[in-house]
């Protein structure tokens, strides 16, 4: 069920207040990635994303009538009501016998049922105040009983409800009026309604309580966050982001945005101010935040190097002995595999091998290759 009503919101955008300089207000909801993506794209010709049920016309977002903001991004921080929807349930037996393909409400049948139905009862039904339409919720045995809704238009007053118990007892009344005329059935193309069968049913009665009419009018999420304010025979659904309201959130330099979180503070920023605090009550000029962070720096990177200049030395100092890491490295990456037959055993770091350290890996000789071993000669020569 709807609430007509209309919307107040304030656009975020540049503010000036007691002296501060200029300051604006980023989206909350939009990243910097999404906002470069977004104009990137509408510059390129192609819309961009649109939240909370926003349609892209054109590049730009139409927003439904709770959100507003270029991406439908924020969600409004009042409504006024005008007009409420409300739905009175009924219904009433058609002296017709009933057939089994008016369960299936795909039949040719059933359509042709329904479509005289409506057209009957919506003629019936159309000075009735309030009156929009009808809606078949299903088709019974018994000749044939509809169940139907009637659906509602009704202006806002503080009398809203003994307006919406007229109406209700109208509709009965109109009906009976048509089924008890003795020429309503004459035409073969009209209906014959039962006049002891015409039912309201108060199962679906709506509820027309302010805050009931606050809360259907809010998106969906945001029903908790709107309460009802009544000035001068009219309606407004406020929240605590709105001025002049008791309990409104005061932000200072910022501008209250209604979350799905609920109401919260975003703060400003300047070119020589920049607002911080839950209500943006704090004020830091970027001298000072810029001054800090450049000494917050200026310690880390001394911490750094001490640490860079430590590190070295221990290093160093653990490589005494006359041993060079070069070496070192050699003996640690040395592989079997590549120095033909001999095994890596016994080195030590002080350069020196021990009795056995080194033998003769038989498995890796070659039996078959011959060897030729050149005989030393003995010359003499005269003195």
């Amino acid at each position: 069920m709807l609430t007509s009503s209309k919307f107040t919101s304030r656009t975020p955008s540049s503010t000036r207040n007691s002296g501060i300089p200029l300051a604006t207000l980023a989206s909350p909801r939009t990243t910097s990635t999404s906002t470069q993506m977004t104009m990137q794209a509408r510059l390129n010709g192609i819309p961009g994303p649109c939240y909370n049920g926003g349609t892209s016309i054109q590049g730009s977002c139409s927003c439904p009538r709770t959100f507003y903001g270029s991406l439908c991004q924020f969600a409004v921080e009042q409504m006024d009501i005008d007009t409420v929807d409300a739905e009175v349930g009924m219904e009433v037996s058609v002296d017709q016998e009933f057939s089994s393909d008016l369960n299936d409400n795909t039949s040719q049948s059933y359509k042709n049922f329904s479509n005289s139905f409506l057209d009957q009862i919506q003629r019936i039904y159309q000075n009735v105040q309030g009156f929009k339409d009808v809606k078949i919720l299903s088709l019974r045995n018994g000749s044939i009983v509809v169940d139907y809704l009637v659906q509602l238009e009704l202006p806002f007053s503080l009398q809203l409800e003994s307006e919406y118990e007229k109406v209700k007892i109208a509709l009965k009344e109109e009906l009976q009026n048509v089924s008890q005329d003795g020429n309503s059935c004459q035409n073969d193309q009209d209906l014959c309604f039962k006049p002891d069968s015409i039912k309201l049913n108060n199962i679906t009665r709506t509820e027309l309580s302010p805050e009931a009419i606050c809360s259907r009018a809010a998106a969906e999420g945001y029903e908790d966050f709107y309460f009802p304010l009544l000035v001068e025979n009219r309606l407004r659904c406020v929240t605590k982001c709105t001025r002049g309201v008791d309990g409104a959130i005061d932000c200072h330099q910022g501008q209250c945005l209604l979350e799905r979180s609920g109401p919260a503070c975003r703060c400003f920023s300047s070119d020589t101010y920049w607002f911080l605090g839950p209500h943006c009550e704090v004020s830091i000029p970027w001298r000072a935040l810029v001054g800090g962070l450049a000494g917050a720096s200026a310690l880390m990177l001394l911490l750094v190097a001490l640490s860079v200049f430590l590190a070295r030395s221990r290093k160093s100092g653990g490589q005494g002995g006359g041993r060079s890491w070069d070496d070192r490295k050699w003996f640690e990456t040395w592989d079997e595999n590549t120095v033909g037959t001999f095994l890596k055993l016994g080195f030590e770091d002080d350069g020196t091998v021990k009795d056995g350290a080194f033998h003769v890996a038989l498995e890796n000789v070659d039996s078959n290759v011959r060897m030729h071993i050149h005989r030393s000669e003995v010359t003499s020569s005269s003195l």
